[in-house]
């Protein structure tokens, strides 16, 4: 399978999208296709055999224009029907047309204006009108031309004829149409602005080191893994990489969204676009061009605007139909006018034109797509991405947030901070043991016994036969005895039993929010040691803001029910589930959704991919190159759980502004139609308000990034 983007010029309005869609699908090979109007892009999946260029050549045959684009960059605005400048000649010449409306005015005066309004200035709504029509379609276009020729064509006739002449009505509503999309061009690329900033933050400049220890500064996608580069203060990061030399401190905030510099040392990561502040220091590049972090932010970006909601599916069927509704109703509306009514060619005309200019399509069109276009630019602005607007209907209906506990509400760094040792075990020995077992294992525990070891110069104890069995422990031979490392439980479960007194001991530990893993050789309890995952700074704060926010939350992990409880209990959090293993984790939140609660799990997107793809919203919390692989249908790039309040309440707001725009797009035809076909509407203040309905949707938009 393989995909393909494409930039579509032409499009006018969400009935426009739909059927260049569907041209999309026919193509033999595509599986997927995606339009969205408010982007003016298509998202095509097929197999690897369709050429671009038959995909651009359905789209023409279709009446619109492609190019391939494989860079998002400026995709977000469209060429609009009219510049400032043409916009400023629409608006002296429709101003004897507003004045006739109180005073007597030449009819050629106005016949002039009236013409040059439709016919020139508003020549892009004719050229769109003549393609859809020589493709068997209708859309908004089609509207403005039969409604406006009608009026202009008719009031031309009554001029010669000594009849009631409309030409104030044709200007007029041109003028505000025109108006109307040139504000709506403007709203567009404001909506866009947050997401084109993130598209320019690539670095331009890369001071490759060369072999002699020179420097030569080449682009940075010309950098290839393995290559050295020198990053000065100020500058920017080249590429994904990793300190060799030199230390400083480095702006991640397009990265994590958060503002306060962090220190980088040598062997510690830094990615492409982040900013050096203070020192110089030599990096190696690590990843090869277009797999950077900003390079998996931008990709993640675009496909959350590629890929529609189902309420945004929906939209789409209606605006399919839409048109070809409108200009019924407005056919009967002349007729009822005419022949029921009793009133002139003209009065009826009129009607039917208010019918026509009234109804407005584009603001169906970008109800949901500039809304989630809005939410995704300043989520990811703030390191949250949003992968698809899914998400967003799956986030505000969440009941319940469960998190994972090491490594989401804690560091995930853990260290040792008691060895006990039971009676006739040495401190030392058991150590030995201990960091033998883990050697092999990518536990953070492991880490920390591995770290206590090299500390106290205690040797690694050597075994054989390692085998690791997930969720309980680790168990190997030594010297032709089983040595065993885990859980209490998985201790008993070879028969151990731990002493009454050092039970008690372990009970204290564990109270203290401490981790403890047990060590036995064969039948026999050698002790045990105890570690402490520090909780993360905001790991409180993110709890309150949830429940602040009417939701609950919940803690899991594998630990002992009495570490995890004393974690919940520091946190604030009720729930807690503990003793589970990592498939167990999933279980856990089908259990829960069975009640009938809907569930986000909020984990680091490795060994809890299988609860983050069972819960209604999973939401993965990873840093740089993580963002790939992740599993969750929203990605924290901080690593701070309080971000996942963020992006639930991002949701909430961006889901809120879809259906407040739907609703207004909708109840704005339903109303108004209505009384345009009574005759109450009349076709300039229809024109005035189809003009100003895409541009009141966008605007409010745009009210998202704001609130945040």
């Amino acid at each position: 399978m393989a995909t393909t983007k494409l930039k579509i010029h032409g499009m006018h309005c969400a009935s426009c999208a739909v059927t260049t869609e569907q041209a999309l699908k026919k193509v033999p090979g595509v599986t997927h296709a995606n339009v969205n109007y408010a982007t003016q892009r298509a998202h095509i999946e097929h197999t690897g055999h369709v050429p671009t260029e038959r995909l651009v050549q359905a789209v023409k045959d279709n009446g619109y224009e492609a190019s391939d684009e494989s860079s998002a960059a400026s995709h977000l605005t469209h060429g609009g029907y009219i510049d400032t400048r043409g916009l400023a000649v629409a608006g002296v010449l429709s101003l004897p047309l507003i004045a006739s409306m109180f005073f007597m005015l030449p009819a050629v005066l106005l016949a002039f204006c009236a013409w040059v309004l439709v016919v020139v200035l508003g020549w892009k709504f004719h050229v769109g009108t003549w393609s859809e029509l020589r493709h068997g379609r209708a859309n908004m276009d089609t509207l403005v031309t039969v409604g406006t020729g009608s009026a202009l064509l008719w009031s031309t006739y009554a001029m010669f004829a000594g009849g009631e002449v409309y030409f104030e009505v044709a200007g007029i509503i041109v003028f505000f149409l025109l108006l109307g999309k040139w504000l709506e061009a403007r709203q567009r690329a404001k909506a866009g602005e947050s997401i084109e900033k993130l598209l320019s933050l690539h670095a331009k400049l890369a001071h490759r080191v060369k072999g002699d220890g020179s420097t030569e500064d080449v682009d940075p996608q010309a950098l290839k893994p393995g290559d050295r580069c020198l990053v000065k203060s100020g500058e920017r990061v080249p590429m994904d990489g990793k300190i060799i030399s030199g230390s400083s401190s480095v702006d991640e905030s397009m990265l994590t969204g958060e503002s306060i510099p962090v220190e980088k040392h040598v062997g510690d990561n830094v990615f492409g676009a982040t900013v050096n502040k203070t020192g110089t220091f030599t990096m190696e590049v690590t990843v090869e061009a277009g797999k950077s972090a900003l390079d998996a932010i931008v990709a993640t970006v675009e496909h959350a605007l590629a890929i529609k909601s189902p309420v945004e599916k929906l939209v789409d069927r209606i605006s399919g139909v839409f048109v070809p509704v409108v200009i019924f109703l407005a056919i009967v509306t002349f007729g009822v006018w005419l022949w029921v009514m009793g009133s002139s060619i003209g009065e009826a005309v009129r009607h039917a034109v208010a019918v026509l200019i009234v109804a407005c399509p584009c603001a169906m069109g970008l109800a949901t797509p500039a809304a989630i276009m809005v939410g995704t630019g300043a989520g990811a602005k703030r390191g949250i991405l949003v992968k698809d607007g899914s998400a967003l209907e799956a986030a505000r209906k969440i009941d319940l947030v469960i998190f994972d506990k090491t490594g989401t509400l804690t560091e995930g760094r853990p260290s040792v901070t008691d060895i006990v040792p039971a009676d006739g075990t040495d401190e030392r020995e058991l150590l030995s043991l201990a960091a033998g077992l883990e050697i092999a294992s990518e536990h953070p525990l492991a880490s920390a016994v591995l770290a206590a070891a090299t500390d106290k110069s205690v040797p690694v104890a050597s075994v054989d036969d390692f085998e690791a069995v997930p969720g309980k422990g680790i168990q190997a031979m030594q010297d032709g005895f089983v040595v065993r490392l885990g859980t209490e439980a998985f201790l008993e479960s070879a028969g151990i039993r731990i002493p009454e007194k050092e039970a008690g001991k372990l009970a204290e530990l564990r109270q203290s929010a401490k981790t403890v893993i047990l060590i036995a050789k064969e039948n026999r309890y050698l002790g045990a040691i105890a570690a402490r995952d520090k909780i993360k700074a905001d790991a409180a704060h993110a709890v309150k803001a949830l429940q602040t926010y009417g939701v609950e939350v919940g803690l899991i992990t594998g630990d002992h029910r009495l570490t995890a409880q004393a974690v919940g209990e520091a946190l604030g959090i009720p729930t807690v589930l503990f003793e589970v293993s990592p498939n167990g984790k999933a279980e856990e939140v089908k259990r829960i959704q069975a009640t009938g609660k809907r569930v986000a799990f909020v984990g680091d997107g490795l060994n809890d991919a299988p609860a983050l793809a069972q819960s209604n919203l999973g939401i993965a919390i990873g840093t740089g190159s993580d963002v790939a692989i992740s599993t969750g249908q929203i990605v924290l790039m901080g690593g701070t759980p309080s971000k996942a309040a963020e992006a639930l309440m991002l949701a909430r707001r961006t889901f809120d502004a879809i259906k407040q725009n739907l609703f207004w797009a909708f109840a704005y035809n339903i109303v108004l139609i209505p009384l345009a076909m009574l005759g109450i509407v009349n076709p300039i203040f229809a024109g005035a308000a189809m003009a100003l309905s895409s541009v009141s949707v966008l605007a409010n938009s745009l009210r998202i990034a704001r609130t945040l």
